[in-house]
């Protein structure tokens, strides 16, 4: 179904229509796609849409961050299932948008289904893991139901290759804009002096698919091959308002503790200001098992902090691997390449870390700017309001996006 075109005249100094945006997640809680939301939310404000941010929970670790901002928040409800669509529907009724962004599987099917008989309004919806079970009965479903949408936004190259080799027909309505990253909060600081362990830092919640457990095993035989005191890290994830991943922590814990590793692996909650523990590591790591564009990689990489990561999805795009790069490369399914990919960062001498670090920004400052992955969205709202299907953003294209 399609909705009527362009509702407005007023035209943005870009000459771009400002549209009235309404940004749809499943909560506010403190994890990577609505803090991306949330980033973008701001953002798209401060260039003139008129934006709001709607949720079928209330409250939440980010939603302090949208009052600061004067972005109003609506809370749908409902129990799930039919009773959740039609609060969703209701709510956006009430919001009267020109545009909706929903991120997320759940929160973008329920704004498909609340659109299916009729809208008024376009229909952006956002992919942001690069999933190992895409060819599930559930994952082709949620896939096809995208064809309701006006446009599909992923975050790394990869899953908009998987996207279109699963659903062949949303080829061409596939956009991929990367993560935006504020530089001015994860700006670049000097690399803290080496007067001990390599101090690394991990900014995931602790499901299983972060591989929390993996990375332990990979602590305890960083410990066996050189003996405590080489590599600590710090893991903040979790906390009041994000409970998934509750028992994998404790889980995780257990390990630790079963393994004598308390000194070497500590678990924090979430951290509200995660750029002040990037600034205080020499590495930054995620051991994904799979992922779409890491929030905590990029923002490393803007922190001029080298990364250690799995290479999965755009990670080859983003991380040039190798001590003359920035950052390194593991196979987060084995353990023992986790710990020796690690042990080579260790074994750098400062100075070494440093130029990784630096090198590491100046990727930052081209991929992640917030006025170009915001603009990339921006343009994409605006061609929602046409009588057609808007034409697929690009932000990197593969071939700035590959590392020189």
């Amino acid at each position: 179904m399609r909705r009527r075109a362009s509702r407005g005249t007023t035209r943005h100094p870009a000459s771009e229509p400002i549209v009235r945006l309404l940004c749809f997640v499943d909560n506010l809680g403190a994890g990577g796609a609505q803090r991306q939301l949330c980033s973008l939310a701001v953002l798209l404000q401060r260039e003139g849409l008129d934006v709001s941010m709607l949720t079928y929970h209330a409250g939440g670790f980010f939603a302090e961050a949208l009052d600061r901002a004067g972005i109003p928040r609506l809370v749908a409800g409902g129990s799930g299932g039919l009773k959740r669509v039609l609060a969703v529907r209701r709510a956006i009724a009430s919001a009267r948008p020109d545009v909706v962004l929903a991120f997320l599987p759940m929160p973008c099917l329920y704004a498909e289904i609340a659109g299916a008989f009729g809208r008024r309004w376009g229909l952006i919806v956002g992919e942001r893991s690069t999933t190992p079970d895409a060819g599930s009965p559930r994952a082709r479903f949620l896939r096809q139901m995208h064809r309701l949408a006006d446009a599909v936004v992923t975050n790394s190259h990869a899953n908009r290759r998987l996207i279109e080799q699963s659903v062949p027909a949303l080829r061409g309505r596939v956009s991929t804009i990367y993560n935006v990253v504020d530089l001015d909060r994860f700006a670049a600081t000097p690399l803290p002096q080496r007067d001990g362990p390599l101090r690394v830092v991990i900014a995931a919640n602790y499901r299983a698919v972060k591989n929390p457990a993996g990375w332990v095993e990979a602590a305890r035989i960083i410990r066996e091959r050189r003996g405590p005191g080489v590599v600590t890290t710090d893991w903040y994830g979790g906390g009041a308002y994000f409970d998934s991943g509750k028992d994998e922590r404790q889980a995780t814990q257990m390990l630790v503790d079963r393994y004598g590793l308390r000194d070497d692996v500590r678990l924090h909650e979430a951290c509200p200001d995660i750029q002040t523990r990037y600034r205080a590591a020499h590495v930054v790591a995620l051991p994904s098992l799979f992922e779409g564009l890491p929030n905590t990689v990029c923002e490393a990489m803007a922190c001029a902090r080298p990364a250690a990561s799995s290479a999965v999805s755009d990670a080859a795009l983003l991380i040039r691997d190798g001590s003359g790069g920035t950052g390194v490369l593991f196979d987060p399914r084995d353990p023992h390449d986790i710990a020796t990919k690690v042990l080579e960062l260790a074994d750098l001498p400062e100075d070494r870390l440093r130029i990784m670090g630096q090198r590491a920004r100046d990727r930052a400052e081209e991929l992640f700017a917030p006025s170009q992955v915001s603009g990339a969205y921006h343009r994409l709202a605006a061609a929602c309001l046409g009588p057609t299907r808007p034409d697929p953003v690009f932000w990197p294209s593969t071939d700035m996006a590959r590392p020189g």
